[in-house]
């Protein structure tokens, strides 16, 4: 973080090693450090406001969107909060925003398809993993875990999303 000190995802994982640790406070305020040194990074704001407190979520997703509205992190974040919320025709609509926004990030197709799996009916299911092997999806952390696992290789995409979709549902 010192020689790269705008680099998102250097901050996210030390916010990330702080919270495995069990340091919720130096958590929070290496990630108020983090975001005043890279304000417009989508992944520091959709850790953000999974960090805050379920009261605080929507705030702090306001102010997410206010800083970098098209970023898909974000989208797939707030879609999340709309799908704990059980505002399910709001979810879709953010789920697909997010998918818009960056067809190539794996992780939000399949956060779509957990959802459409929790909440849809088998031809919505079928459409999103349709529209997904055709976008090719390639990035994602999750997305990115599975497929470079030894254990999955060889694996088609839909069979990579329905593993990542599985890895992404709500309980």
């Amino acid at each position: 973080r010192l020689r790269m000190p705008h680099e998102g995802s250097l901050w996210l994982e030390g916010v990330r090693v702080e919270r495995r640790a069990g340091n919720a406070q130096a958590a929070a305020a290496l990630m108020a450090k983090a975001l005043q040194q890279c304000p417009t990074a989508g992944t520091l704001w959709a850790e953000a406001i999974a960090m805050e407190p379920r009261q605080s979520q929507k705030a702090k997703s306001t102010d997410a969107i206010r800083r970098c509205d098209n970023d898909p992190h974000i989208i797939q974040a707030v879609a999340r909060l709309f799908w704990r919320d059980r505002k399910l025709d709001r979810a879709r609509t953010w789920c697909n925003r997010a998918c818009v926004l960056e067809p190539t990030l794996g992780d939000a197709w399949a956060n779509y398809l957990a959802f459409e799996v929790d909440h849809g009916t088998a031809e919505q299911q079928a459409e999103v993993v349709q529209r997904a092997v055709s976008a090719k999806p390639e990035q994602g952390e999750h997305w990115l875990s599975v497929t470079e696992d030894p254990a999955h290789h060889g694996l088609d995409t839909e069979a990579v999303l329905r593993r990542v979709a599985g890895l992404m549902r709500i309980a």
